[in-house]
């Protein structure tokens, strides 16, 4: 335990001036996620294995990042805010369970929520990462690379994969994985809010007990009755979902033209 302290403690030790949208840190991610997306649609390495390497990667750094919030100052406290299961952390277990799989249609299930619900999220968060950079340097290597990926599993499937099927299917496949996984991030929350656990988990920022913290949704909390905040926070996924599923069979129907 001492020597995983000292480890830690000198990882820990490496700051940096807080990043900034678009400053040189966030482009050179920008630049290193667009390369490897590239790289993969170009040679079209198999999926399985290429979706368990980059599950596993993901959840190397996201256990350091565990150890790294554990632990301050010789001090070990568990942060319940940073318990990973929050939405951007679904991708990696999505990705090991495709990997892992030998059922063809969770397979695809889990192909159809990688191109879908996972890139929009990874997207979102790889074009405003303002409010994930913190100074210390592993953290923010850890949280682009993690957010980055998501970028270049769902490209990759998206463009090799989920293009060539029929729109329905796709949707419906992946909006179900994340029916599955609100399920269990509202389950994790109402639990840990009765057990007293930190006041109660807000995975996915759709906690009933907890104002939302997510840009407009915080809004429509305090406005709506929680069932109907809910299900517009469903309704803007799949729509998300939906539009960036639909300009990709958009474009690959310029494409073919």
């Amino acid at each position: 335990m001492q020597y995983l302290e000292k480890v830690l403690s000198f990882l820990q030790s490496f700051k940096m001036i807080k990043p900034t949208n678009y400053g040189w840190f966030h482009i050179l991610c920008l630049i290193i996620t667009i390369l490897i997306t590239i790289v993969l649609i170009y040679k079209k390495p198999n999926k399985k294995k290429t979706m368990l390497v980059i599950s596993i990667i993901m959840i190397l750094f996201e256990t350091y990042k565990q150890l790294s919030f554990s632990f301050d100052n010789g001090i070990w406290n568990y942060q319940w805010y940073g318990f990973p299961f929050q939405f951007c952390a679904t991708p990696m277990y999505v990705a090991l369970v495709a990997g892992l799989t030998k059922n063809k249609k969770i397979e695809e299930y889990c192909y159809s929520f990688l191109a879908t619900f996972g890139l929009i999220a990874g997207v979102s968060v790889m074009l405003y990462p303002n409010t994930v950079f913190v100074k210390e340097v592993l953290i923010n290597i850890q949280t682009m690379q993690h957010h980055g990926f998501m970028v270049v599993m769902g490209a990759y499937i998206l463009a090799t994969h989920s293009v060539n099927r029929k729109y329905k299917e796709v949707i419906k496949e992946g909006f179900l994985v994340f029916l599955i996984l609100v399920t269990l991030a509202l389950t994790l929350d109402i639990i840990t809010y009765y057990l007293n656990i930190d006041g109660g988990l807000e995975m996915f920022f759709i906690s009933p007990f907890h104002t939302s913290e997510l840009p407009v949704f915080n809004i429509i909390y305090e406005k709506v009755p929680y069932i109907i905040f809910l299900l517009i926070y469903l309704f803007a996924f799949f729509l998300g979902g939906s539009i960036i599923y639909g300009l990709a069979k958009l474009i690959k129907k310029l494409e073919r033209k």
